[in-house]
This record gives structure tokens, C-alpha cells and sequence, in this order.
């Protein structure tokens, strides 16, 4: 099933997106990592399809959940973990 992502909210993810980094103490190279990163971005972009998957909407949970702030973003963790909490369940009830 697919589902579409508002304008808006594809803009709040890409905005965390950018204010993320590579997860210290995580698996994998963080050249891989910004590779994922920048896959996202291109994919959330609102001049394209904003429809995605059920698979990639659990696959984009799981990468914000992992990552962290980057230093430039100036959020604490807990800002973030926060900022990704409120952004779950919209992510997650699209279309319902």
C-alpha cells in the first residue's frame, strides 16, 4: 500500500533530514551513511512523487530514529529524540 506525503510534512522530514548526522558508535561508514542520508532527500523532494511505501515509510523511521544531531543543528538529543517522536505517528497514519 502506498501513501502520500503532504508537501508540508515532506518539508519537516527533509528539514530533519539536513539536521542530521551519522549516529556516533553505529555501524557502517558515515559515507555510507550520508549516502542513505541524501537517497532521503532526493526522495522526499516535493518537486516529485511524495507517494512511498509502507516499507519505506518503517525504512524512514527506523534511519531518523538512529541518527542523531548534528552539531550545526544545535539540538540536544533529547530535542531530537522529541522531534522525531511527534513525527512517527504522522508518518505513520497517512491515508488512515
Amino acid at each position: 500500500m502506498t501513501a502520500a506525503l503532504s508537501e508540508h510534512l515532506a518539508t519537516r522530514v527533509r528539514g530533519l533530514l539536513r539536521a542530521a548526522d551519522h549516529p556516533r558508535g553505529a555501524g557502517g561508514s558515515a559515507g555510507d551513511w550520508r549516502a542513505a542520508r541524501d537517497h532521503w532527500l532526493d526522495r522526499l523532494d516535493p518537486r516529485e512523487s511524495l507517494e512511498v511505501g509502507e516499507s519505506d515509510i518503517r525504512s524512514l523511521i527506523d534511519f531518523l530514529s538512529e541518527a542523531g544531531p548534528s552539531r550545526a543543528s544545535r539540538r540536544t538529543p533529547a530535542e531530537w529524540s522529541s522531534q522525531i517522536d511527534a513525527l512517527v505517528p504522522e508518518l505513520l497514519f497517512l491515508n488512515r
